[in-house]
Parts: C-alpha cells; sequence; structure tokens
C-alpha cells in the first residue's frame, strides 16, 4: 500500500486513492464493516455478482476520504 492509497478494489485488487470515486454494493451483508468490499469500477462491482447471488442490487457509488 502506497501513501496515497486508501483501499484496494476487492476483485481487481488496483489501488483506490484518496478522493477517488468508487463503488459500494447496495446489499447489507457486502457493505458491512468486517467484510468492507470496494470496487474501483462498475464492471469489478458485476464480476461479484455470481458468487454474491443477490436478489436485488445495484452498486452505489461513494467517494473515498480526502487525505
Amino acid at each position: 500500500m502506497t501513501a496515497a492509497q486508501w483501499k484496494v478494489c476487492s476483485v481487481c485488487r488496483k489501488p483506490i486513492v484518496f478522493g477517488q470515486t468508487y463503488y459500494a454494493c447496495s446489499v447489507s451483508t457486502c457493505s458491512r464493516k468486517r467484510t468492507a468490499f470496494y470496487y474501483c469500477s462498475v464492471a469489478c462491482w458485476d464480476a461479484h455478482l455470481p458468487e454474491a447471488r443477490h436478489r436485488e442490487a445495484w452498486a452505489e457509488e461513494k467517494r473515498a476520504p480526502a487525505a
């Protein structure tokens, strides 16, 4: 993890830097603090759907905190 990196994408492992837009799953079990899934793009969020088997889900656009 570099100094400018906040988290990494849960699918592709690309860095999510401070202040960057990222995506989170709308389902409560995916957005818990303990599981904490973060996605760098909607495509990465979409990649987790087959294994998650959600009935209704969408990607919530969020912004990483400032450094």
